[in-house]
């Protein structure tokens, strides 16, 4: 039903593949359109340093514009892939629910969409070498709440419909994921962290999940849809239950 987790840690964004071919030019004109800006820094560049009286400030310079131009992808891409998405939304605004996995459901193929747009950003984002532009930076642009101290970068994280509060830890390789597919069904609902919460590592938060102020999730747990973790309480196993005390 899910993807299983990365090492990279990118957000899961799947594609159903009878819309793959559809959407492709979505696809396409966000990694042109991204490209424009780093072809015009790196002109630029050469223009202002390609002369001989400069040669050596070129070739000392040209690993920091290296750098520098990664960055202007990946920034850009989250730019224009958040612009396309602030027109999809106007035409059909995301919501969640349970709905029909077939074509016909605007809101199974819109979600499709979304993440055909958000598919080159997030992957990009998430090759750069400091972590926090792949969760804390890149996800706030497509509206998931991430509040301060959080320890998020090596887990998945959906791209829409996700809250998380404050001093908040999730461990290497957990999943929040706020859609979930079950036979013809489609399922997209909020999953909430609260302040202080805890989340082991290799956990999966389901959609609908709600974890208040505090609780904690062992390692290796996963939650079922639509579930209500107690403040301050310990819970683990497959699927996730309160810990009685010994």
């Amino acid at each position: 039903m899910f993807q299983p987790a990365s090492l990279k840690g990118a957000s899961p964004s799947p594609i159903d593949e009878r819309l793959r071919k559809k959407f492709f030019i979505f696809y396409i004109l966000v990694i042109v359109l991204s490209l424009l800006p780093v072809v015009l820094f790196l002109l630029f560049y050469i223009l202002l340093f390609w002369k001989p009286e400069f040669f050596w400030l070129f070739f000392l310079l040209l690993p920091v514009s290296l750098i520098l131009s990664i960055y202007v992808i990946q920034i850009s891409a989250l730019i224009i892939s958040a612009l396309f998405l602030s027109i999809i939304k106007l035409i059909h605004p995301p919501k969640e629910g349970i709905f029909r996995r077939n074509l016909k459901d605007k809101d199974y193929v819109y979600w499709n969409l979304r993440n055909t747009i958000k598919k080159w950003p997030l992957w990009i984002t998430a090759t750069n070498p400091f972590p926090w532009l792949k969760n804390r930076f890149s996800l706030r642009f497509y509206g998931v709440k991430i509040g301060k101290k959080v320890m998020c970068d090596n887990c998945w994280i959906s791209s829409e419909f996700v809250d998380i509060a404050n001093n908040v830890i999730i461990g290497m390789n957990s999943s929040l994921i706020s859609f979930g597919i079950e036979q013809d069904k489609f399922i997209i609902k909020r999953i909430t962290v609260e302040d202080n919460v805890l989340i082991g590592a290799k956990c999966v938060l389901l959609p609908g999940t709600k974890i208040h102020r505090g609780a904690k999730l062992a390692a290796h747990s996963y939650t079922s849809y639509d579930s209500i973790l107690e403040e301050g309480k310990v819970y683990l196993g497959h699927p996730a239950k309160l810990r009685k005390k010994s």
